[in-house]
């Protein structure tokens, strides 16, 4: 799995959780730990605004408490960085190699750009989490836009990953990559569950849950099924069910259906992203 983790650190109060599980899944097989501050340059991009808007004039006051803030939650992005280091023992390496399991490295980056997406694209994980002071569609985007796995860290972070994992399955695209991008972890775990949920009359699913089983015995990888009924609140039967497994990871594809349509009816995807207690791997 993951031997390149971006952990995206915002300077607000998730970055603890961001950062204990960035560092919980590079314990997993190893691997190095970027751990990246993106942030708005309040001033470039009031001057991008004005030259693609000269109409509009823009509160320097407003802009420079703007920078300020911005340059606060760098400092306190930072410092969690180095409680980190301290905290777990590990060391800084700005280049592969060295030999230590689990490596750190801190970046920042400042532009009228949201760079986080950008940057994704060249590590094999990306963690985040909610923050309640950020829009849910930072989080939403680099799932969607990174082509990577994305990681979503819990509010209480676990100091272990991947000993027994759960897979939300349905028989879909998404679902499928989630498996292949877990594949790793899903050899190296000690139980591995499938969660099925279906309505009371549908035994499809079940189905589809024990072939998939099959498939992975074919990896060596020893899956329990379990199946529950609740269509109509999957996200907390699925959830229900993990807690049941007593599941460190919950492995699931994202948006099966359109965002849009998640985004008017609801859905799984925006039910989990919204606060799953346990730690969530995403893919679509």
């Amino acid at each position: 799995m993951p031997r390149s983790i971006l952990a995206s650190l915002t300077g607000l109060g998730s970055d603890r959780a961001v950062m204990e599980t960035a560092i919980a899944a590079a314990r997993v097989e190893g691997g190095h730990v970027t751990c990246l501050n993106a942030r708005i340059d309040a001033i470039q991009t009031a001057a991008m605004m004005e030259v693609t808007f000269p109409q509009h004039r823009h509160d320097e006051e407003m802009l420079r408490r703007i920078g300020r803030e911005e340059a606060e939650r760098a400092s306190a992005a930072r410092a969690v960085f180095e409680e980190s280091l301290k905290r777990h023992g590990l060391p800084v390496a700005e280049a592969p190699g060295g030999g230590a399991p689990v490596t750190l490295s801190w970046r920042e980056s400042q532009s009228f750009l949201y760079e986080t997406v950008e940057e994704a694209r060249y590590h094999d994980l990306v963690v985040m989490a909610e923050d309640e002071a950020l829009p849910d569609q930072r989080i939403q985007h680099v799932l969607m836009q990174s082509g990577r796995p994305l990681l979503l860290a819990p509010a209480r972070p676990l100091p272990v990953l991947g000993r027994s994992i759960a897979i939300a399955w349905k028989a879909g695209a998404e679902a499928a990559r989630a498996v292949s991008a877990a594949s790793s972890w899903l050899a190296r775990a000690e139980r591995v569950f499938i969660l099925s949920v279906c309505g009371a009359k549908d035994e499809r699913s079940r189905a589809s849950a024990e072939r998939l089983a099959v498939s992975l015995a074919w990896s060596g990888i020893k899956a329990e099924v379990r199946a529950g009924h609740g269509a109509s609140a999957e996200a907390k039967a699925l959830e229900d069910m993990a807690y049941g497994c007593e599941a460190d990871l919950l492995v699931m594809g994202a948006y099966g259906h359109s965002r849009m349509r998640e985004w008017v009816f609801g859905g799984v995807t925006q039910e989990m992203l919204a606060g799953c207690a346990i730690p969530l791997l995403m893919v679509h």
